[in-house]
């Protein structure tokens, strides 16, 4: 293989490339296995962790598949075969998204053949914490102690709900923080957000039932309603959220409503007080239901967290979201959802049927955490510790890329936003920017309708002041590259 050391292109992106051609080419026929990352780094004479960052990227993206246990191998579809596939279907009168189309047609209909990048953390990849921040030893040292406790009592297996623990410390915790009514029994300890929808979705909806999402918004959760056939109108978001009068107007009689209040995803506004409550007297109207999505309701800068949309509905018209994938890491795959009183049963017996819980130890060890206040603790030091991060990225931003980047900082979560002129495309500075080991987020991305101004959503959680100086440099290079 042909990689260039002194080249502006990381070895990493250069393996990828390389990997991936020979994969295209047929060189490697599907179900080969690859080599060991540390096989390949030795024979190439590079670190294992380089190896390893083009291994993922190419697993992310479709053209490797990681079998546990087993090894890492050529898939037998390749995305671009899948993208066939998609087309062949369509030309027969099958596209995917039809009333008789098949569940495998219409993920492969709604779902891209290319899935997010960035399986690491690196610069200003947004909605990512600090990992170096993670406080490791304690988590380490509870879990230990959880795990050795649970081989000597002879624990087989978790409930399919959640280990009761956990329940109960999370209903403790989300009324103390973020107002949330609920007792342990609705609470649910699930994998994320995908899943959050998924069993709502297939326990409370029926084919052809609207649904409003934010515009911009969640690409996610338009992507589950069009999975369960849905269908979905793109309400556009204000200063104030989502914009109700406009989602009536759309679709008086959805069902759903999908929203972000504490900080709309991406443009970072919180929700009004007239606006929530205006939203729920909808949902009392028209029988619906909205999905609340806290996917980071903790990290606010400056005065109290606005308390959640669901501590405001008296008639449980909320279902409630969130995971720990912003306070502690998202690695550990480990969310909750609470549900209304009346739905409880459904949920309890979706997820005894189709869910699989979180690790029980993972599980033990956060419940461990916030039952002593260690996880309370962390979270207050980090979030001093993001305002200084974003603090140090604005002004970074501010004296390297004048007249390049109109910096907005937000008053809460993991990322700003840099608005580029008209001229740019977002996603091309992004494809420049990720060619350069960086990871913005183009807001087109979160797109649906209408035409919104070119920007980034620049992530500061993971950006240290040794490293910020080059990454902005390399930004900057990113946007006045010319393709």
């Amino acid at each position: 293989m042909s990689l260039l050391r002194n080249d502006r292109v990381p070895i990493s992106r250069q393996l990828f490339q390389e990997l991936r051609e020979v994969v295209l080419s047929g060189r490697l026929k599907p179900g080969t296995r690859m080599p060991a990352t540390r096989n390949l780094a030795a024979e190439l004479g590079v670190s294992r962790t380089t190896v390893a960052q083009a291994y993922e990227q190419l697993q992310s993206e479709g053209y490797l598949l990681a079998r546990e246990k087993s090894g890492t191998f050529i898939p037998e579809v390749l995305p671009e075969e899948l993208g066939a596939l998609t087309q062949r279907a369509a030309s027969d009168g099958a596209s995917g998204s039809g009333p008789s189309a098949t569940l495998a047609q219409r993920v492969i209909h709604t779902a891209p053949a290319r899935t997010e990048r960035g399986v690491l953390a690196q610069p200003f990849h947004p909605g990512i914490p600090s990992i170096a921040a993670f406080p490791a030893e304690l988590y380490v040292r509870i879990q230990r102690r959880v795990s050795l406790g649970l081989i000597r009592s002879g624990a087989a297996r978790c409930p399919a709900e959640g280990a009761t623990e956990l329940r109960e410390q999370v209903t403790a915790y989300l009324g103390a923080s973020r107002g949330v009514v609920c007792d342990p029994s609705q609470v649910f300890i699930i994998s994320g957000t995908h899943q959050a929808l998924h069993l709502v979705l297939l326990g409370l909806s029926n084919p052809g039932d609207g649904a409003w999402t934010e515009n911009p918004g969640y690409p996610g959760a338009r992507k589950s309603f069009a999975l369960f056939r849905l269908r979905t109108s793109a309400v556009p978001v204000d200063p104030e959220g989502l914009v109700v009068a406009e989602g009536r107007r759309l679709d008086e009689g959805a069902r759903f409503a999908y929203v972000t209040p504490a900080r709309q995803a991406p443009l970072g506004h919180t929700m009004s007080l007239s606006r929530r409550l205006e939203l729920l007297s909808w949902a009392r109207e028209r029988d619906a239901l909205v999905l609340e999505d806290d996917y980071d309701g903790e990290y606010r800068f400056g005065g109290a967290s606005a308390p959640s949309l669901q501590s405001l509905d008296p008639d449980g018209r909320v279902i409630y979201f969130g995971t720990f994938s912003k306070t502690l890491l998202p690695s550990l795959g480990v969310g909750y959802l609470v549900v209304p009183k009346r739905y409880v049963d459904i949920v309890s017996r979706l997820i005894d049927l189709i869910g699989r819980p979180p690790n029980l130890s993972t599980q033990l060890t956060i419940a461990r955490l916030i039952e002593s206040g260690a996880f309370e603790s962390h979270v207050r030091t980090m979030r001093t510790y993001y305002r200084r991060r974003q603090d140090a990225l604005q002004r970074q931003l501010k004296q390297s890329l004048a007249g390049l980047v109109d910096i907005e900082v937000l008053n809460a979560g993991l990322h700003l936003i840099g608005w580029l002129p008209e001229n740019q495309d977002d996603r091309r500075v992004a494809e420049n920017a990720w060619r350069r080991g960086l990871l913005p987020r183009p807001l087109s991305d979160f797109v649906v309708e209408g035409r919104f101004p070119p920007a980034l959503m620049l992530g500061f959680s993971n950006l240290s002041d040794e490293h910020m100086p080059e990454a902005v440099e390399a930004l900057r290079q990113a946007i006045l590259e010319r393709n």
